[in-house]
């Protein structure tokens, strides 16, 4: 039978150190003045004795065990990447940690990992987009833990968020596509259902049609739930499909820039020129974006800074300052590249 690792304790520690277990706390936690000797043993027998604190416990004590929770739907998509990114560094300068949890687009996941995060004494947590469901997010607002909502809408002017007018944004990409001469405009999705993001964005197609004075043509449009977790091959398989027995538009807006690099290889395939023959647009700007072929036109938002201003927001919550804008909608903007072009009015033979 395998010998259990006994882990060093905090009286371990004192007892090498040859101090008090309150002079140990204040060497760990810094919070007291410790002479530069004494401060220099308990280092020396921490070192020795392999000591790690224990987070939890020391947080049912001090009420905080600077950690903070992040809750996200695909770890593995680029879009959410950058934003972390944007929240890590604004964590590790104000001398927190992250934990992260990914609830793959499942409200019961998402609730699991509350309580996993919950059960672990959090300051507080960060949700993502997700479903529709809030009252779980309620429960932890209501709870007294600080909580935050990026590239979410709740409806709750109580509980903090950042992000982006998903709707405008997609009538600024129809504005643009219709500019450019386009009246036939398509769209790629995967399905909304109990999905903010992707529903309000949807919406922003239609209210952008309807502005532009262009028809809805459902032949047009491709929502499919099978994409969802994996965007690219997903999209490519699924529009390669559909596309067979769809009437075609001269012009794309998809939710998202893997499923617009997708459907151009699809299209490509199917021996259709992009821009020549149908241009399509992107959203999120992705890093992949500048090297697709050709380089995909897309919807810029500011991933890092959306990441970094939640992650502020919900520190100044944790450290009990006044927060005097709750709700920040951040701008978008329209990156022009090759996959869009004006419409190509073909002469007859």
């Amino acid at each position: 039978m395998k010998k259990k690792i006994k882990r060093s304790s905090i009286k371990d520690v004192g007892r090498e150190a040859g101090v008090s277990i309150s002079t140990v706390s204040s060497v760990i936690n810094k919070n007291k003045f410790v002479s530069e000797e004494r401060e220099k043993r308990v280092l020396e027998a921490i070192k020795k004795l392999k000591y790690r604190p224990n987070i939890i416990a020391r947080g049912l004590r001090t009420k905080s065990t600077r950690a903070i929770g992040v809750i996200l739907p695909d770890i593995a998509q680029p879009f959410f990447a950058q934003v972390i990114k944007g929240m890590e560094g604004a964590t590790r300068k104000r001398g927190y940690t992250l934990v992260l949890g990914c609830s793959f687009y499942d409200i019961a996941e998402e609730e699991r990992q509350i309580n996993v995060l919950m059960n672990q004494f959090v300051d507080g947590i960060i949700f993502f987009c997700g479903y529709d469901s809030h009252d779980h997010i309620r429960m932890v607002h209501d709870s007294g833990i600080p909580v935050v909502v990026t590239d979410r809408e709740i409806g709750n002017t109580h509980i903090p968020s950042v992000l982006i007018d998903n709707t405008l944004a997609m009538e600024m990409v129809i504005d643009y596509l219709a500019k450019l001469g386009h009246r036939e405009i398509g769209y790629v999705s995967f399905s909304f259902d109990n999905q903010t993001t992707a529903r309000k964005r949807y919406e922003g197609y239609l209210s952008g049609l309807k502005k532009n004075g262009l028809k809805y043509n459902p032949e047009q449009v491709i929502i499919d739930d099978s994409i969802r977790m994996n965007e690219f091959s997903g999209a490519y398989d699924v529009v390669k499909g559909l596309l067979r027995k769809k009437s075609m538009p001269t012009a794309f807006a998809t939710l998202a820039d893997y499923l617009a690099i997708g459907l151009i290889k699809a299209l490509r395939e199917m021996g259709y020129r992009i821009p020549g023959d149908i241009s399509v647009m992107g959203f999120n700007n992705e890093i992949v974006s500048q090297f697709s072929e050709p380089p995909l036109t897309s919807v810029k938002q500011p991933k890092k800074l959306m990441g970094k201003m939640a992650m502020d927001l919900l520190l100044d919550m944790v450290e009990g300052k006044e927060i005097e804008d709750k709700n920040i909608i951040l701008p978008t903007e329209i990156i022009e590249r090759g996959s869009t072009g004006p419409i190509e009015v073909k002469s007859n033979p």
